[in-house]
């Protein structure tokens, strides 16, 4: 009698122990594209748990497997453990521990970079669980399950229960209303095709119920819709742009910006081209004149003169006379009076006053003159007997005359030296509406002493053009 006694009293003891030890379930909701970022080639384990359950975690081929992060998600505790991978560590297991449950085992082969998402829960909270922690985890189970008003419906009762965490039953109820207005703000925006605004929203809800994979799907959705439109938009502008429709690829450029589409820097450059373009146009900045001096009478001028004290602009200038083009003609030769000569000079604008500005610059001019001359023996400024005296008649002949050089010594007559000289300059321009007026006064520096005469010091020009 007394061993059946002692018996059962063993049997109720185990039924009891086994009564206290609760299960815990393991559900894996790893996605295929979650990606743990790392420097090496490790992996992750992500396991969630509703917060009331405290886990602890060891593995059968690591010395520690303590989570390097524990975040509050709601009412849920997430743990981030971090593994190393390889082949050397196929048959790995983890496993899952909490005071008062069961433990699990979980058997997982970890691939580098893989993140690996668990959800664990207790199967029967709801049974005899008190009456606030009923509602509340039906409440938990409905939002899980994107039944959002029949979730705020369970946290609504649990509010009204003897045991209820007003805290926490709060924060439970502003989720879910957080949830809702994100809903319907997104669907609202999709349907009117703003992307962007949509995109923001459902990344919201997910933030707030990682489960919602209706409102995950929408966000990839708006997202790439957003970028086609963004594409469709700026290649429109661009085309606006070189077809010099400004106004039409002004406005478009600034949809980019205003919307944050990925270019919106590229945009934002057009943008002020445009600015300056039009206010350019608005103020008659640029500038093209005829330029006129005594010995180069062709010349031409571009600029930009703006109206905004202290902005520099920058200006062209080129000039040259008939002779040069028959000396590309082989048609110039020692004797002539006129010689091939051209200048270029390019620098900055800037405004003194309405309606003169100031130009200046560096500058450089060639000249060319001809003839075989002794070592050191350079021309003036003209032909005569006393250059003729200068040529090399050794290679030439003692007997040549002015008028009718002997054929076979031609080339020598027509052989090309280039005097060259720098030449900066600087000058007034007098800018009003349509109209424009410049002096441009140059100073020359020859590169050989000797040519100072032929080259000369000073040359001195006048513009006449239009202002657009």
């Amino acid at each position: 009698m007394k061993n059946k006694i002692l018996l059962a009293l063993i049997l109720l003891g185990a039924v009891s122990t086994v009564k206290a030890q609760g299960r815990l379930e393991l559900k894996d909701v790893s996605q295929p594209n979650d990606i743990y970022s790392s420097f090496d080639n490790e992996g992750a384990v992500m396991i969630r748990c509703h917060q009331s359950i405290s886990l602890t975690f060891s593995s059968t081929m690591d010395k520690s497997a303590e989570p390097y992060k524990v975040e509050q998600d709601g009412s849920d505790n997430i743990y981030f453990i971090e593994f190393p991978t390889g082949s050397r560590y196929r048959g790995r297991a983890l496993t899952i521990s909490a005071r008062g449950y069961q433990p699990l085992r979980y058997d997982f082969e970890l691939k580098p970079k893989q993140l690996i998402t668990l959800h664990i829960t207790d199967p029967d909270a709801l049974v005899d669980a008190g009456c606030y922690r009923e509602h509340r985890n039906k409440g938990v189970l409905e939002l899980r399950n994107m039944n959002y008003q029949e979730a705020r419906n369970q946290f609504l009762l649990a509010s009204d229960c003897s045991d209820t965490d007003s805290i926490e039953n709060i924060q439970n109820i502003a989720i879910v209303d957080s949830i809702i207005y994100h809903r319907q703000k997104a669907d609202e925006a999709f349907r009117l095709l703003d992307y962007l605004e949509a995109a923001k929203h459902y990344e919201e809800v997910v933030a707030l119920n990682p489960y919602d994979t209706y409102a995950a799907r929408r966000d990839e959705m708006s997202r790439k819709s957003f970028g086609e439109e963004c594409e469709t938009v700026f290649l429109q502008a661009e085309n606006y742009f070189m077809e010099k429709e400004m106004n039409k690829a002004l406005e478009l450029y600034q949809r980019i910006v205003a919307k944050g589409c990925s270019k919106q820097y590229a945009a934002t450059e057009r943008i002020n081209a445009i600015k300056s373009l039009l206010n350019a146009k608005k103020t008659h900045a640029r500038v093209f004149s005829y330029e006129w001096s005594k010995d180069t009478p062709i010349g031409i001028h571009y600029g930009k003169y703006h109206m905004k004290r202290g902005r520099v602009g920058g200006f062209f200038m080129f000039s040259l006379n008939d002779k040069v083009l028959n000396a590309l003609r082989s048609d110039c030769k020692y004797g002539d009076q006129k010689f091939p000569e051209m200048n270029m000079a390019f620098g900055w604008t800037v405004k003194i006053a309405s309606p003169v500005w100031v130009h200046i610059g560096p500058g450089f001019t060639g000249k060319l003159y001809y003839g075989q001359y002794n070592e050191k023996a350079y021309p003036k400024k003209g032909y005569g007997p006393e250059e003729f005296s200068l040529l090399d008649k050794s290679k030439m002949g003692d007997d040549l005359s002015l008028k009718e050089p002997p054929v076979k010594y031609e080339d020598e007559w027509r052989h090309k030296n280039l005097a060259f000289a720098v030449s900066p300059v600087a000058g007034i321009t007098l800018k009003y509406s349509f109209f424009a007026v410049r002096g441009t006064i140059q100073y020359r520096v020859s590169t050989k002493k000797e040519l100072d005469d032929f080259i000369g010091k000073f040359a001195f020009s006048l513009g006449l053009g239009v202002a657009f």
